[in-house]
């Protein structure tokens, strides 16, 4: 069973970096559209 993990963790990880390599974007989509809060200030706190 410990193996198993291991190989799909080695798998995830190779698909993940496949990804980047590629310039996959999950969030593409979304980034292009406008925002509600686009012209809000933005309030930092410490």
């Amino acid at each position: 069973m410990i193996k198993v993990n291991v190989f799909i963790g080695l798998l995830a990880i190779a698909l993940f970096a496949h990804a980047q390599y590629e310039g996959w974007n999950l969030f593409e989509r979304d980034a292009g559209a406008p925002s509600a809060r686009s012209g809000a200030s933005r309030t930092y706190h410490k």
